[in-house]
C-alpha cells in the first residue's frame, strides 16, 4: 500500500486476474492526502511533494534522523519528448542541461548539497565502491566523470549523498543506522545473478564495521514478475536461483518471467538481514510507466529515475 498527499481519492487499481498486475492508472495529484492502492505488500511508501517534484521514501528508513533518502519518479522536471520530464540520465541521449538541472531540483526538494551528489557510470555488473574522500560529486555534471564501471555505491562520511539510476532494474538502499554508513545499488538481472546485493553487505560489514542484522534496506520500484519476460540465457544464469519452494522464473503461454525482487530479497536474506528489515514497494514499473521510468514498456530512448541515500 502506497500514501501520498492529495485531494482526491482515487479508485483501487484493478488488478489482473491472470497477472496480479495493477492497471487504471492515473497521475497522481500533488497537494492535499488520501490513499493509492498498489500491490499489498505489508509496508508503504510516503510520496512527498517538494517544488512539484514527488519524492518517494520507505517508512523504516524515514524514521532515521540521520538519514536523507528518496526515490524519484517521472515528473516535475524539465526534460523532454520521451525523456520526459525528470530524467536523470546522462547517458541516455537527452540534452545536458535538462539532466543537470532536474539533479538540482532533486538535491533541492531532497534537501540535499548538489555539489555532493555521486553517480556512478553503471554497467550492469556486480561492482560495490566505497566513495572516497577526493570523490563527493563525482559524476553529478558529466557522464564521464562519475565512479566508472560501478553498480553499487557506499558512503561513510556525513554530507555524502549517493544514487543509482534505473528504469526496470531494482534499486536498493541499505542503510546501517549504529554505524551510520549505507550503500545505493543497482542491480538488473545480471548483477542479481552475480548477487550485487550481497556483495553491497559484505563491503559494509567488512570495511565500515556493520553487522548485517543491523541493516534497513529498501527495494525500489522495478519492473515485477508480471512484465518481466527473459529468454533461456537468463533463466539459466538465474537457476541457480529456483531451488526454492517457489522458483523465480515461472513459464507462462510458452514464456519466461522472472521475479528479480525476490531473488535480491533472498540474497539480502542469506547475507544474514532479516527479512522484517527488507522493505520493498511492490510497485512494477512497466505497470506504472506513467510514474517511473521503464524502458520494458516505453522502448528506448526513454529517461532514468533515481534512487539516493544521503548521510546528514
Amino acid at each position: 500500500m502506497l500514501v501520498f498527499e492529495s485531494t482526491e481519492v482515487l479508485p483501487e487499481a484493478a488488478t489482473s486476474p491472470r497477472r496480479g498486475t495493477q492497471r487504471g492508472y492515473a497521475p497522481p495529484p500533488t497537494t492535499g492526502r488520501t490513499r493509492w492502492h498498489f500491490q499489498k505488500t505489508g509496508h508503504r511508501l510516503k510520496r512527498k511533494a517538494a517544488d512539484s517534484i514527488a519524492i518517494w521514501q520507505f517508512e523504516r528508513l524515514s524514521q532515521c534522523e540521520r538519514l536523507v533518502h528518496g526515490v524519484t519518479g517521472r515528473h516535475g522536471g524539465v526534460s523532454e519528448g520521451p525523456y520526459a520530464q525528470l530524467n536523470l540520465g546522462l547517458h541516455v541521449g537527452d540534452d545536458a542541461e535538462r539532466v543537470v538541472e532536474n539533479r538540482r531540483r532533486v538535491s533541492r526538494a531532497l534537501g540535499v548539497d548538489f555539489e555532493k551528489c555521486t553517480f556512478a557510470r553503471q554497467v550492469h555488473g556486480d561492482a560495490i565502491h566505497l566513495v572516497a574522500d577526493h570523490e563527493p560529486g563525482a559524476g553529478r555534471e558529466r557522464f564521464e566523470e562519475g565512479i566508472p564501471e560501478t553498480d553499487g555505491l557506499a558512503a561513510n562520511r556525513p554530507g555524502m549523498t549517493i544514487a543509482v539510476l534505473v528504469a526496470d532494474c531494482i534499486p536498493l538502499l541499505i542503510y546501517d543506522p549504529e554505524r551510520h554508513v549505507g550503500a545505493a545499488v543497482h542491480a538488473g538481472w545480471r548483477g542479481t545473478a552475480a548477487a550485487i546485493a550481497a556483495k553491497a553487505v559484505r563491503l559494509l560489514e567488512e570495511e565500515c564495521g556493520s553487522r548485517a542484522d543491523a541493516l534497513l534496506v529498501g527495494v525500489g520500484p522495478a519492473i515485477g514478475s508480471c512484465c518481466y519476460r527473459v529468454g533461456a540465457d537468463v533463466v539459466k544464469a538465474l537457476e541457480g536461483e529456483s531451488a526454492r519452494e517457489e522458483p523465480l522464473a515461472q513459464e507462462r503461454e510458452g514464456r519466461w518471467y522472472v521475479d528479480l525482487v525476490r531473488a535480491n530479497r533472498g540474497h539480502l536474506v542469506a547475507a544474514g538481514i532479516p527479512p522484517e528489515n527488507i522493505e520493498a514497494a511492490g510497485i512494477c514499473t512497466a505497470c506504472q510507466a506513467e510514474e517511473f521510468y521503464s524502458e520494458r514498456k516505453l522502448g528506448r530512448p526513454t529517461g532514468r529515475f533515481g534512487a539516493f541515500l544521503s548521510l546528514r
